[in-house]
């Protein structure tokens, strides 16, 4: 007899529609590009690994397509998106005999002329394989559509942020597809999208309001309430109609999936001021920082507003420009990150050990100007590091070539590409240690405690000007469909024609 045979494939990027850059399919050949038997061989551990892994057990051979993933920036570019859908379907249309497809995909993934290009892409794959059983698997804050609703026949979403179950998240969904291929039958997917956007930054699963919503998932799941259930808290940082926190059920029987779905959306809701966070200025940090005690771990501070992560260009210099003002780097060993290609050049000319004036951030986003310092250049490489903690271990990471610049006890480490920085191995990678500073800054808005809390006791969320904040009343927002939370409250979320109190 012979084996089963999954068709299987990814395409993860992030957007961020207020983030001045573009993206372009260049972003994926930086990051990940693979085809064919390259996806077999790679180390990284993710979706695709953990499906894999799950197929080998059930003695399923997977054929591969294309692995495409990216770090968070701003729109695709349409040229991009068609060369990726044509890239795509070569890839579909070179393969047959498949009894079950299955994507990896982040699904807050938005183009010019295209909000919803998971959906887009979803659409074309279901053109290809016809009524093949089709599973994807999101990121916990996919922005999950109508579209992609109807044309999956199983959704499976993280559960956990900071992200560290990649893994298993893909083999939950190879559990979830191959129960179809055994059954023959496939079960009815349900989504209950709720008008509200809550902040990234208190969205952890370990503890709070959105832990309380996972139990409840798991209380409805062991009732049998749904087979599979995800929680999107969605990326906040789009402006497009159909957006929106979502919950979506996976269930035999529809109406018992739709009965859940509509359950735990009303339960979303309800605890939607329980995600207020609170912010902090630089300067209350730094005062903060003289009662630090020892083994208490350095203070890690998170200027989430200019997260690279989340799509925004990570060349702010607000908090540098702040703690250079009140003389922190003369007194506290401090780690900080910026984007600044111009500023690299000029450093890594002057050599290591040399002293250099360079003008440093906002050399992509225009919203201010950049800040002239002086100091000793400790340090130059080529920038390529290996993530190896909680995200995507085994990620070959890719910030260009990059300088650290030592400014009295300050070390800025500068970049020629954004680049996620949640992750210790970045600072690591250019001989500086995280546990050993007295304060660091992380580009990140949630992503960075999966390994920062391990040593550190002090995180903390800074108030800075950016395209991904956490008050996003600091954003307008031209296409999002109102009323919506947090722009407006005290509406009937299921039926948000109503007009808010």
């Amino acid at each position: 007899m012979n084996k089963p045979k999954v068709l299987i494939g990814a395409v993860i990027q992030e957007s961020n529609t207020f983030s001045p850059a573009r993206s372009t399919m260049d972003d994926f050949r930086r990051h990940r590009l693979q085809f064919g038997e390259d996806i077999l061989r790679a180390r990284t551990e993710n979706e695709l690994s953990g499906f894999m892994r799950a197929a080998s057990a059930e003695g399923i051979e997977v054929i591969p397509t294309m692995a495409a993933n990216a770090v968070s920036s701003g729109v695709f570019t349409a040229d991009a998106l068609e060369e990726l859908k044509e890239t795509l379907l070569r890839e579909l249309q070179s393969h047959s005999g498949y009894s079950g497809v299955y994507f990896a995909m982040h699904g807050a993934m938005v183009a010019d002329g295209c909000d919803d290009v998971e959906g887009c892409l979803m659409e074309m794959i279901r053109g290809v394989i016809g009524d093949v059983p089709f599973v994807v698997s999101l990121d916990l804050h996919a922005n999950v559509t109508a579209k992609m609703a109807s044309l999956a026949d199983g959704i499976v979403g993280f559960r956990t942020y900071p992200h560290t179950d990649f893994v298993s998240t893909g083999m939950r969904s190879a559990s979830l597809l191959f129960s179809m291929l055994r059954s023959g039958r496939k079960p009815a997917v349900r989504m209950r999208k709720i008008p509200m956007i809550v902040p990234a930054e208190n969205s952890q699963s370990s503890h709070g309001p959105f832990a309380e919503l996972w139990q409840a998932v798991e209380e409805g799941e062991r009732r049998g309430n749904s087979r599979v259930t995800s929680l999107f808290p969605v990326q906040p940082w789009l402006d497009i109609e159909e957006m929106g926190c979502a919950v979506v059920t996976v269930h035999e029987d529809g109406k018992a999936a739709e009965r859940e779905a509509e359950r735990l959306a009303d339960l979303f809701w309800q605890k939607r001021h329980e995600f207020q966070i609170r912010l902090h200025s630089v300067r209350e940090i730094v005062e903060l920082a003289s009662g630090r005690q020892a083994g208490d771990g350095p203070f890690v501070i998170s200027d989430s507003a200019d997260s690279p992560g989340a799509g925004s260009t990570g060349d702010s210099n607000f908090v540098l420009r702040e703690l250079l003002s009140c003389g922190a780097h003369l007194s506290y060993s401090i780690l900080l990150t910026i984007v600044d290609a111009p500023a690299v050049a000029r450093a890594a000319a002057a050599g290591e050990g040399r002293s250099v004036e360079v003008d440093v951030g906002y050399s992509i986003c225009p919203d201010g100007e950049p800040l002239r310092v002086c100091g000793r250049v400790r340090h130059i490489g080529d920038g390529h590091f290996t993530l190896a903690g909680g995200y995507a271990k085994g990620t070959e990471a890719n910030m260009g070539r990059c300088v650290v610049l030592e400014l009295g006890r300050l070390s800025l480490l500068i970049t020629e590409r954004p680049t996620f920085s949640g992750d210790p191995s970045m600072y690591r990678s250019v001989g500086l240690e995280p546990a050993s500073a007295d304060i660091v800054l992380v580009k990140s808005a949630n992503q960075f405690r999966a390994d920062y809390e391990a040593i550190s006791k002090h995180i903390f969320l800074l108030d800075t000007p950016g395209r991904s904040p956490a008050d996003l009343r600091k954003l307008v927002f031209n296409k999002l469909r109102r009323p919506c939370y947090p722009f407006d409250d005290f509406f009937d979320w299921r039926n948000p024609q109503q007009k808010p109190t």
